[in-house]
């Protein structure tokens, strides 16, 4: 949750991550969302604002949302319901498309007014799909907002490779102020040492590769930002993964490489054939519907599955290390 209301003091022009009415402040002139996690879409629901600027997949993602009560009575009952989608409000169909998706890594003017003008370039926050940090820059100022990252040392790297960075990173031009993600900033020692996505991922393949290969497994994805993780298990053990269908179609809507990069790996890809009459199906992705295919589950937890019904189950829940759950990752349930 930010801790500065959203407004930048080098930019109080522009809202990030927070859309409640400030009455005390000036209204934006622009906003900015960094991911489709709940605490950075206060105010969304009800906004009635000036442009929101995103990543492609954020955008497709936020206007996908559904409450959880609705879509367990759509998919896990088979009930007749409309779609309840919690941010139709920001689309086309409401008769305002409030959302404006800028690519990564290309540098882009926005018009605050007609004497104001300011350049943000987003970055790739490694957090999860659409995640995005903000470098906003004007002829005066320049800030990093980073959302919810998580640093590893590869992603680092990266960013000091990136040519859009290069004055940052070589001491040419600074930074007036970093707006950095301090979840896991605290004195705790447990705070100091995180393992790397990597190592998990190898610490749980390693832990599966020892029970019996008919165990059936349950991967509680509660929210964005495990995909890999999917990747790599369907990878280690050849087989698929099996989704419910609203989070199926969630990814459907990023499949596309150029909204995600792992979107194809996820849900497949084709291309047509020569004279364009049909569609040659180069990969179906690592996502099932099919609950009956594969013994790895990524379903709703409330959704009536039939891989799972009646089966001896082992429930994965996720965690950042041993001594620390994943912030709104819930608990362990028997069963």
């Amino acid at each position: 949750q930010s801790t500065f209301l959203g407004i930048p003091k080098e930019f109080p022009e522009i809202r990030i991550d927070y859309f409640k009415d400030q009455p005390r402040a000036l209204p934006p002139k622009a906003c900015f969302l960094s991911h489709v996690h709940s605490d950075h879409l206060q105010g969304l629901e009800n906004y009635i604002g000036p442009v929101v600027y995103c990543s492609p997949a954020t955008k497709r993602l936020l206007l996908r949302l559904e409450k959880k009560s609705v879509r367990l009575a759509r998919f896990c009952n088979e009930v007749e319901i409309e779609p309840q989608r919690m941010y139709r409000n920001l689309g086309p169909e409401n008769g305002r498309d409030v959302l404006r998706a800028i690519p990564y890594n290309t540098p882009t003017i926005i018009d605050l007014d007609p004497c104001q003008k300011i350049r943000v370039t987003l970055f790739d926050a490694n957090h999860c799909p659409g995640s995005t940090m903000f470098l906003i820059e004007s002829d005066r100022k320049a800030i990093l907002y980073t959302g919810d990252v998580r640093a590893e040392s590869r992603w680092l790297e990266g960013l000091t490779q990136n040519p859009i960075l290069i004055a940052y990173t070589r001491g040419w031009r600074k930074l007036d102020c970093i707006y950095l993600d301090t979840t896991f900033c605290g004195p705790s020692p447990t705070y100091a040492i995180f393992p790397s996505k990597a190592e998990g991922t190898d610490f749980l393949i390693d832990a599966i590769r020892k029970y019996p290969a008919d165990t059936i497994f349950h991967f509680n994805a509660w929210t964005y930002g495990y995909e890999d993780l999917w990747i790599a298990l369907a990878s280690a053990f050849n087989t698929k993964i099996h989704v419910d269908k609203y989070r199926y179609d969630i990814f459907q809507s990023i499949g596309n490489a150029a909204a995600y990069d792992y979107g194809p790996c996820l849900t497949g890809y084709s291309i047509a054939s020569i004279d364009n009459r049909d569609k040659i199906v180069l990969s179906e992705g690592c996502l099932a519907l099919d609950p009956t295919c594969t013994r790895f589950h990524s379903c709703e937890r409330g959704y009536v599955c039939d891989g799972r019904r009646g089966r001896q189950v082992v429930y994965i829940h996720p965690s950042v290390s041993s001594q620390i759950r994943e912030p709104g990752a819930g608990y362990p349930r028997d069963g």
